[in-house]
């Protein structure tokens, strides 16, 4: 009699620890869930706040037909080149003023003046000569906290680059 009690705790602890296993697989994905979920959410707020910051540049850029230092009255203490205006993000989005070693986003916004039918050569179907030239900008959306210092330019294919805009505009000439 004995050991057929021991037989039958002996089955329940073997149901009892295959259990335990099964729940503490589970457990392991959902957290997993759960990690991969807050990423994504996360990926997609800096996306949304970098599109809307691209839109706002790129109205600038529209606005102020291309010239970089006009675009710069708006944005006081962003970086200022010839070419290049870079703006700095801290963890909120919010627009810093000083320190860029503290940034975690950044905008950069590279222009250069083309010749007009180089730059709307896709438009050469419909027998406009284009005279004169063109400014065309592109901006990008950078993630830099992962990054030792801020940068000054990015490739197309840079992984860090959360959103990347062209613009242009005629300046005739």
């Amino acid at each position: 009699m004995n050991q057929r009690n021991n037989s039958r705790t002996s089955l329940f602890l073997m149901e009892l620890i295959v259990a335990v296993f099964f729940f503490s697989l589970s457990a392991a994905v959902c957290v997993k869930l759960f990690v991969a979920s807050h990423e994504m959410a996360d990926r997609t707020v800096n996306l949304n706040h970098a599109v809307t910051w691209s839109q706002s540049l790129a109205e600038s850029f529209v606005s102020a037909k291309g010239d970089i230092h006009e675009i710069g009255r708006s944005y006081p203490s962003a970086f200022l080149s010839d070419k290049n205006l870079i703006i700095f993000f801290d963890d909120n989005w919010e627009y810093m003023d000083g320190n860029s070693a503290k940034a975690s986003f950044e905008a950069i916004l590279s222009t250069k003046e083309i010749p007009a039918g180089e730059a709307y050569s896709d438009i050469t179907k419909y027998n406009v000569e284009l005279k004169g030239n063109a400014i065309c900008g592109t901006i990008k959306i950078i993630d830099v906290r992962k990054l030792s210092e801020p940068l000054l330019e990015a490739s197309d294919d840079d992984p860090n680059v959360i959103h990347s805009l062209s613009v242009d505009t005629y300046i005739g000439g």
